[in-house]
């Protein structure tokens, strides 16, 4: 693909940037052909992330792991390497050439994903768990950079939604698919390879898992890298970033703030699920992957009219649009979650009540978009870091651990998970609802400094 370049020119296809000078963008499809790449790479970190999700008791069996084992590798050693690497990476990305930077940490992820069906301890487990979320702190800074460097402002929302639609494919891919594909290797009995020897059902899917990644690491070489002005800007803007920081200090909290109690929900809620479904209602792995699949699928309508809606109203006029939905909806998820964990009388009503909180809790995804729109470019890969470094390391770390000390400290009792989600989704839902509505303040004032260049404290 042809790269694009900073210049002077000015067009409607071009974004001014401070000192005069301006993005070219590619043309329409161009650019979405970036959104298309930077999905399907997307699709596959969610592949590798997510379907260690439904082997909750064969790898605790197997390897001998209590719940809070299991969540530390399922959250923790996935989170903390995720959360370590961001920064650096969005570092990077401000700097280097993306499409290596890319190529490489899609590579690691992938061989670490594979890496994980070699596993024969926690120890090993957790330190290819370690290297899944390394490789993946490389792709969201440089998809939210890249996109929001070559779409106008009042489009950035809706490509950032279709971009992040791939957590939910892959999420859905890996619970559906991977049910059957759990459950035929099951009946197989797992397999025996040379050198490697015997590997359990649940191995030689993850085994298998890493693979579609390689091939598509190859496609990083297929998107726009941005040269000139902005990476000489970049390479000096130390500085400038902790300005920015400073500056905006209550904007970049609640927001993140927010951020991080919707993704402690929502990685809770993904790590034990399906130990729910099937400790409450006995479901079979394959129909627990089924129903989860649509559950999550589900979530894609609420992500792009999420995005749809604040590109409609920051084009009004409204410079906290990207905050308005969140405030309006993150109250229905307690209310609505809680219903699901511990009242549905089925598990078909349950996954029909969790697929509208799953639809609910991804709409404020377009906080992280209104972060980029007011960041300068040569900025934007760090503040994505930052963002998404402390997200993850929020929901990673605290989602799944939350759920397995309540379950197994307070409870004593696997069959309570319901009771421990619950909690989880009331006092963190509360939180973020809070978080949001404070945050519309500052991101107004962050806004119109983004657009008349003065600094004001926020």
């Amino acid at each position: 693909m042809t790269e694009f370049v900073e210049t002077a020119a000015t067009s409607p296809a071009t974004e001014p940037v401070k000192g005069g000078a301006a993005l070219v963008a590619p043309p329409a499809a161009g650019r979405w052909f970036v959104v298309g790449m930077l999905l399907l790479m997307y699709v596959a970190a969610y592949i590798d992330r997510a379907l260690i999700a439904l082997m909750v008791d064969p790898i605790k069996a197997t390897l001998s792991l209590s719940e809070v084992q299991f969540s530390l590798i399922h959250g923790a050693a996935f989170g903390l390497f995720y959360a370590l690497f961001g920064i650096p990476m969005g570092f990077l990305a401000d700097k280097l050439s993306k499409r290596w930077l890319l190529f490489t940490g899609i590579t690691i992820w992938s061989v670490a994903a594979s890496a994980c069906g070699l596993a024969r301890n926690f120890a090993s487990l957790a330190l290819a768990r370690f290297g899944v979320g390394a490789g993946e702190a490389t792709l969201v800074p440089i998809a939210y950079a890249t996109i929001s460097g070559t779409f106008p402002k009042s489009k950035v929302a809706s490509a950032i939604a279709i971009f992040s639609t791939g957590s939910m494919i892959g999420t859905a891919l890996a619970l559906s698919l991977g049910g059957f594909m759990l459950a035929f290797a099951t009946r197989l009995g797992g397999a025996t390879l040379p050198v490697v020897g015997h590997l359990e059902p649940w191995q030689l899917v993850l085994l298998l898992s890493g693979a579609p990644g390689l091939v598509l690491s190859l496609f990083s070489f297929l998107l726009p890298e941005v040269r000139g002005e902005a990476s000489k800007r970049a390479s000096s803007s130390a500085g400038e970033f902790w300005r920015y920081l400073a500056t905006h200090k209550a904007y970049l909290f609640l927001s993140i703030g927010g951020l991080s109690c919707t993704a402690i929900m929502a990685y809770g809620a993904a790590a034990w699920t399906p130990a729910f479904l099937m400790r409450r209602y006995g479901m079979p792995v394959e129909s627990v992957g089924a129903g989860l699949g649509f559950m999550t699928l589900c979530g894609i309508g609420g992500l792009l009219s999420a995005g749809a809606i604040a590109d409609a109203l920051y084009k009004s006029g409204r410079r906290d649009a990207h905050f308005l939905t969140p405030f309006a909806v993150t109250p229905l998820v307690p209310v609505v979650g809680a219903y699901a964990y511990t009242l549905a009388s089925g598990p078909m009503i349950a996954i029909t009540l969790l697929a509208l909180v799953h639809l609910l809790q991804i709409m404020p995804n377009t906080v992280a978009s209104h972060l980029q729109i007011t960041t300068a470019p040569a900025l934007r890969g760090r503040v994505a870091a930052l963002t998404v470094s402390v997200q993850h390391m929020a929901g990673l770390t605290l989602g799944p651990t939350l759920v397995a000390a309540i379950t197994q400290g307070i409870f004593h009792d696997p069959s309570k998970v319901g009771l421990s989600l619950a909690i989880v989704t009331v006092v963190l839902g509360s939180l973020a609802t809070l978080m949001y509505g404070l945050a519309r303040g500052p991101a107004r004032l962050a806004a119109q400094q983004a657009e008349d260049g003065a600094p004001r404290p926020g």
